[in-house]
């Protein structure tokens, strides 16, 4: 799958985190997709007839955003393009949680990626965050099961142990590194690359290539670092020089 991605190197549309532009438009080069990052709802029509995916990460959220959210969503629908939802800091403000619901509730999301704070919060169930940042101990894969089972989409909780949940699989992935919660824009990055993907493949197994890919590469970077900062730099040269056949030799997974 990675060789057919850096074949057709999909338009990846990025709606997303300010803080983390460049680190995300950098990692999706070095994986081998053409990112763009719009901010004009105008040109949304004309870029979401070429795009592979949508990532929509409303990290830097506002209320003069909201029309370009909508409106990339549903040029992303009309053309049968993926949508990545990253809903940072779900649960820490009314407006994030009301803008989050809107989306979801008006629009084809392909995938629902979060911490675990973000999705417990999406699943109805009792969490803590603080800001961006989760502040969960417990059993991931539940939480994820309990988003998916009342949001009708598929869910990807990332952190120390991912669990990914859809219709028909549950799963746990347990590669990564702690270094990964020491850098701003981590998780965004891997909404991106999990867009990638998905933008080759609309399936579970894109997701899964996708999350293996990115934790196997920080795990590689983490060994070249001397700490936070040159892992950052580290991570993208790891994902650039990631070869297929890695993934499956490093993979490690649980299925339920």
């Amino acid at each position: 799958m990675l060789k057919k991605l850096r074949e057709q190197s999909p338009l990846i549309v990025c709606i997303t985190n300010d803080v983390v532009k460049p680190f995300t438009a950098n990692s999706l080069l070095a994986l081998g997709a053409s990112p763009i990052m719009s901010g004009e709802k105008k040109e949304a029509d004309d870029i979401m007839k070429h795009a592979g995916a949508l990532l929509l990460n409303i990290g830097t959220c506002s209320e003069d955003k909201i029309p370009l959210y909508t409106e990339m969503a549903a040029r992303a629908n009309q053309y049968n393009v993926p949508i990545v939802l990253d809903p940072v800091g779900y649960g820490a403000s009314e407006f994030r949680k009301d803008l989050t619901d809107t989306l979801i509730r008006n629009y084809d999301i392909a995938l629902v990626k979060g911490n675990a704070g973000e999705i417990q919060a999406l699943g109805g169930q009792e969490g803590a965050s603080k800001g961006v940042d989760s502040i969960f101990k417990g059993n991931v894969l539940k939480i994820a099961e309990a988003a998916e089972k009342l949001l009708k989409v598929p869910v990807l909780v990332t952190g120390e142990t991912d669990a990914f949940v859809s219709s028909s699989e549950k799963l746990t992935m347990h590669n990564g590194h702690s270094f990964q919660e020491k850098i701003t824009g981590s998780g965004c990055v891997l909404g991106a690359i999990t867009a990638a993907f998905l933008a080759v493949n609309n399936s579970s197994k894109s997701i899964v290539h996708a999350v293996s890919l990115y934790n196997i590469a920080a795990k590689r970077a983490a060994l070249k670092a001397n700490g936070p900062g040159t892992f950052a730099a580290s991570l993208i040269d790891e994902i650039y020089l990631f070869k297929a056949e890695d993934d499956k030799e490093k993979r490690v997974m649980h299925y339920e």
